[in-house]
């Protein structure tokens, strides 16, 4: 069997994004400032929402494009104490959706990790999660997503926040031989030109 050089370049890129986490869907913080929270915490749980706009949901790793103004729903999730400055989540599910309300995004998780701070790095993360589009399950692995809290504020007996969002995730094989056919497809037909 004689190897070309497309198909070098089709097994290599395979083999390196093969391992490699890519981001799914991003946006900086929306909040001007702390008088426009996304996320409470009090009562014994965290719960998030954003429906206003300059929430710019970029999508580096979906099927669709960048959603402008989009809106972000979070229910309230149960925490337990682990210590200072620190809560364990219970299971929840967070929704990305346009607009016109349509889903874009979904993060389900079982369990996740709130640190809340008055300064440095506050952080809410979560561990086994699966990542959803408005056509399903995504066949991704290795699932991630991480909000970066500023701005605390109190308000009544309850702590607000404002937050930048990142998520990553590593396609499944399958995904990444197809993602690496099509760029070497597209390098030899750039290289034919």
């Amino acid at each position: 069997m004689k190897l070309t050089k497309t198909s070098i370049v089709v097994v290599a890129l395979a083999v390196a994004a093969g391992s490699q986490a890519i981001t799914i869907a991003t946006f900086s913080d929306p909040a001007l400032d702390g008088s426009t929270p996304m996320f409470t915490i009090g009562g014994g749980s965290i719960s998030g929402s954003w429906n206003g706009n300059g929430l710019n949901l970029l999508t580096p790793g979906l099927a669709g494009a960048d959603v402008m103004n989009a809106k972000m729903n979070m229910a309230p999730v149960a925490l337990t104490v682990l210590g200072p400055g620190a809560y364990s989540a219970g299971a929840g599910q967070i929704d990305f959706t346009d607009s016109s309300n349509a889903l874009v995004f979904r993060i389900n998780f079982n369990s996740a990790l709130v640190v809340p701070t008055n300064f440095g790095s506050s952080e809410f993360f979560g561990s086994n999660i699966s990542f959803s589009d408005a056509s399903g399950v995504l066949p991704l692995s290795q699932e991630t997503f991480s909000f970066s809290f500023a701005n605390p504020m109190m308000m009544g007996s309850n702590l607000t926040y404002t937050a930048a969002f990142t998520s990553s995730a590593v396609p499944e094989p399958g995904t990444m031989i197809a993602l690496a056919a099509g760029a070497a497809g597209f390098l030899a037909r750039r290289r034919r030109k």
